[in-house]
């Protein structure tokens, strides 16, 4: 296993309220490992968050819904949010994926903290 010793995203800002933003997308021929996800509230209102891990749905993006949600939580104007695993999360599949939804236009911004193999 050689790990890219990279960031599997940049910071995301989600704008949209009660809309499931994809922000990330497993690649094909790649395991990446999710350590933690770090949100922050830069908005006006409280947000009620919530993260998915979405398995693929024969080799597309699947979708969001309570079956595959692993986080949610208000996160009121200004706060930081860390949710960190004991052991990582591996998505093998190609475009596994995680995705996010916040009650509020936002922006909640978010990052997520692992590494990939290629």
């Amino acid at each position: 296993m050689a790990l890219a010793k990279g960031s599997l995203s940049s910071i995301v800002s989600v704008v949209s309220a009660a809309t499931t933003v994809g922000i990330y997308t497993n690649p094909s021929s790649t395991k990446s490992y999710i350590k933690a996800f770090v949100m922050h509230n830069a908005g006006i209102g409280t947000a009620f968050c919530k993260l998915h891990d979405v398995p693929n749905s024969s080799g597309s993006v699947g979708s969001a819904s309570s079956n595959n949600q692993i986080f949610s939580q208000n996160i009121t104007v200004g706060e930081t949010v860390f949710f960190e695993y004991p052991y990582p999360l591996t998505l093998a599949g190609t475009n596994d994926s995680i995705r996010f939804e916040s009650s509020t236009v936002g922006p909640v911004n978010i990052q997520i903290l692992g590494d990939s193999d290629p």
